[in-house]
């Protein structure tokens, strides 16, 4: 289930451009790439307006097809992913610093350290780290250059107190970013489009060994529907234990 959340959470944050026409810097260091893909993205400003990311989409293939829902802001956060094989909602009140979880029939309340994981990875996946770097304790490196299927991209790594924590792929010629790795898992990106309404490009397919996942909707400061925060019908776990 865990690995079902950092897939997403690296989707909110996975933004880039299309064919449009871009005013790009020559590359010579970590920080131009990242100021390219800003700008590729939509700019500081589109991005910095972003309070929220709400998501629709599906995952797996014929009668294993299902459907996902993500919500993403500073002040809630939830995920419902329901297949024929994996069911799980996850529901967070970041102000109130209350959470749950129902995996499968089981429902469990969030610990707080959790919680606080969660909202912090929430607070950087709108756009944080590449738009207030500082805030975030992050600082970006440039590795040698890789192909990504047939295209040359850039390598960057995002360190924290000098440790990779991820390593993105961006191509060299639109600044898209094609590719993560974070955490052992490897994400790669396709299907870029123009959010509707917006300036702002996102991408609407991403394929991992977790699943691949097509976006079919995705809305930005849209209302959250605080109905949600309320368990579903389930077992609890402290039940299930007695």
């Amino acid at each position: 289930m865990i690995n079902y959340l950092t897939f997403f959470i690296t989707l909110l944050i996975v933004l880039n451009s299309s064919v449009f026409c871009q005013e790009f810097k020559t590359v010579n260091t970590a920080q131009d790439v990242i100021d390219n893909y800003i700008t590729a993205i939509g700019g500081k400003e589109a991005l910095a307006d972003i309070e929220s990311i709400e998501m629709k989409g599906t995952t797996g293939i014929d009668d294993e097809k299902g459907a996902i829902d993500v919500y993403l802001s500073k002040k809630f956060i939830y995920m419902n992913i329901n297949t024929k094989q994996f069911k799980l909602i996850q529901a967070i009140d970041a102000e109130k610093h209350k959470g749950w979880m129902k995996f499968g029939d089981i429902i469990t309340n969030l610990k707080p350290e959790e919680i606080e994981k969660k909202i912090n990875n929430a607070d950087e996946s709108l756009f944080g780290n590449f738009l207030n770097p500082e805030k975030f304790n992050v600082k970006f490196e440039l590795l040698q250059n890789e192909t990504v299927d047939s295209a040359d991209c850039y390598v960057i790594d995002m360190l924290k107190d000098s440790l990779a924590i991820r390593t993105s792929y961006f191509d060299v010629k639109t600044f898209m970013k094609v590719k993560e790795l974070k955490g052992g898992f490897t994400n790669e990106f396709s299907d870029f489009k123009k959010v509707p309404g917006t300036d702002v490009i996102m991408p609407y397919m991403i394929k991992s060994k977790t699943g691949n996942v097509s976006i079919s909707d995705i809305k930005f400061n849209s209302k959250f529907n605080k109905v949600l925060l309320k368990k579903t019908v389930g077992k609890d776990k402290k039940e299930e234990n007695n």
